[in-house]
């Protein structure tokens, strides 16, 4: 019986499941096999790769961009369930997904030529901020912070 012709659909069975991992080709084309938050990151074709669930509302019946994104290991790890989590699951936060973790989303969502300005945009007010690396460092932790 698959995790899709029951009634509630659970979680873990269904993220083990081949109709889970079927998806994950489309997905992946879908995105353009680059990572959604990083997108001079290649994922899939033999990169390592993560299908993030943005929402759980639609889970078995997931749509690419509204409820799942394609990320590289260390944007799902380490910011997604990492620093903008304060390193907890989705079940143990009090909301999931945070305003921070929604605006990372909204961030991925956009197109590659803006998130490049984005980028170029935080670096610039990181070299404002200081001098050199210095500066850098703090601008990457003022953006860190103001996303928490």
């Amino acid at each position: 019986m698959s995790a899709l012709s029951r009634g509630k659909i659970d979680y873990h069975q269904y993220i083990n499941s081949e109709e889970w991992r079927s998806k994950h080709p489309g997905f992946l084309a879908a995105a353009n096999y680059q990572c959604s938050a990083f997108p001079w990151c290649k994922v899939g074709k033999g990169a390592h790769y993560r299908c993030h669930h943005v929402s759980y509302a639609n889970l078995g019946n997931e749509k690419y961009w509204w409820d799942v994104l394609c990320l590289s290991p260390f944007a799902h790890k380490h910011i997604v369930h990492g620093i903008l989590s304060g390193y907890k699951r989705p079940s143990e936060q009090d909301y999931y997904p945070n305003r921070s973790q929604s605006l990372f989303h909204s961030y991925c969502r956009l197109p590659v030529p803006a998130k490049y300005a984005v980028m170029v945009f935080l670096f610039a007010l990181a070299g404002y901020l200081g001098a050199g690396e210095l500066g850098m460092a703090a601008g990457m932790l003022i953006v860190v912070l103001v996303l928490r």
